[in-house]
């Protein structure tokens, strides 16, 4: 397609699709490269989300009258430049905390004045780690310290406490058929999506001989999730320890996964015990794994608090975070939350619309437009959970 000169700017809301898959379907509909679609940072699929992007060379038009299931288009612009990935500001989150009683307003002031005068430690939310597993540093650590294929087979066969038993029992049978290809794919053929990670390293595998750095460079993307949640494990046990010790820490700390030297004298303690000896020169295993974007992180934030009002369901709030911090971090220093499933059967799922309840706007368009999509989304988010058919 023969696109524009200039750069068509607009704001993406979309529910149930990633950042990475709503660029693709964008590439698809329109015919412009994806390389030519820009955004700042990716923002998760099971979520209500809006992000600045950019397409290079588009047709204003074009981009009016694109319909995506899913998204909403608005705002649209032409501008100079283009959005790249690492520009990103910050993030605003408005949330709806729904707890099993009221929350007392004098107890949430006294949570909120502790955040506003001490901050938090910025560790790594949960979702860094690879849900609903939350193994996704030990697949990174058995890479680093073993090599592929022990990566690979960690990731298809290591048990998780957090899965549901009918996943731990296909985990349990592949590793019993660990070298049988065929029979392990065989194994989980009626999982398509669940597994769709383990159906392309098998298919790589039976496809190369048992080459495992082949079958790796498959899910690429998702190889260096894994080394990068092994870097942010190591950090979050560096915080821990320095907030139960108390410790002071510095400004900024550099990553694990960093050329800058002292790295390996910060994370000695990790390093030893892992007998990971230089991070950095086991990663060279993985040429087209890029890490060093941002060779340090903040310690320590200041959420920016803009408003919170207990109601009878919970606690709704929005605040801002800057880059590289995580809204379930601000979280656990508020509340005792609980993540994955079951559902605690308390909870109740009615709709309330968070934005107005605080007096920031409404969420009704957004739901006139996108409440087939919510509901799908949840619908195929619970279905996964209970471990139903694909």
């Amino acid at each position: 397609m023969e696109g524009g000169e200039g750069t068509v700017y607009f704001d993406l809301t979309k529910v149930g699709v990633s950042t990475l898959d709503a660029g693709n379907r964008i590439a698809e509909l329109t015919g412009y490269e994806g390389k030519s679609i820009g955004y700042a940072g990716i923002k998760d699929a099971v979520a209500l989300t809006a992000q600045r992007m950019s397409i290079r060379g588009a047709i204003l038009n074009e981009v009016l009258m694109m319909n995506l299931p899913g998204m909403i288009i608005r705002n649209v612009h032409e501008a100079k430049g283009v959005i790249q990935i690492g520009q990103l500001q910050g993030n605003r989150f408005t949330l709806m905390l729904r707890t099993e009683h009221p929350l007392p307003e004098a107890w949430v002031e006294e949570r909120m004045q502790y955040v506003k005068t001490r901050g938090i430690m910025n560790y790594f939310g949960v979702q860094r780690f690879g849900t609903p597993r939350f193994l996704a540093h030990e697949v990174g650590k058995a890479m680093l310290t073993h090599g592929a294929q022990a990566g690979i087979k960690t990731y298809m066969t290591m048990p998780s406490p957090f899965e549901l038993p009918f996943f731990v029992a296909r985990r349990a049978r592949l590793l019993e058929l660990w070298g049988d290809w065929k029979a392990m794919q065989d194994t989980i053929k009626d999982l398509p999506y669940t597994f769709r990670h383990e159906h392309d390293m098998l298919a790589s595998l039976m496809k190369t001989g048992g080459e495992f750095r082949s079958a790796m460079e498959v899910v690429q993307q998702q190889a260096g999730m894994w080394v990068r949640a092994y870097a942010s494990y190591a950090a979050n046990e560096l915080l821990s320890d320095a907030e139960a010790q108390q410790t002071e820490l510095p400004d900024h700390l550099p990553q694990l996964l960093s050329p800058d030297p002292k790295a390996l004298s910060v994370y000695k303690a990790t390093l030893d015990r892992d007998g990971l000896r230089n991070p950095m020169q086991a990663l060279k295993s993985y040429p087209y794994i890029r890490v060093g974007r941002n060779p340090t992180f903040i310690p320590r934030i200041h959420p920016d608090i803009h408003a919170y009002k207990c109601l009878p369901e919970g606690l709704a709030i929005t605040f801002s975070l800057p880059k590289g911090a995580y809204a379930t971090t601000m979280l656990i220093y508020l509340i005792d939350s609980v993540t994955g499933y079951p559902v605690p059967e308390w909870l109740d799922t009615k709709f309330i619309d968070t934005k107005e309840a605080l007096g920031t706007g409404s969420l009704k368009e957004v739901k006139e437009r996108l409440g087939v999509d919510i509901e799908g989304m949840m619908t195929r988010k619970n279905e996964d959970a209970e471990g139903g058919d694909e």
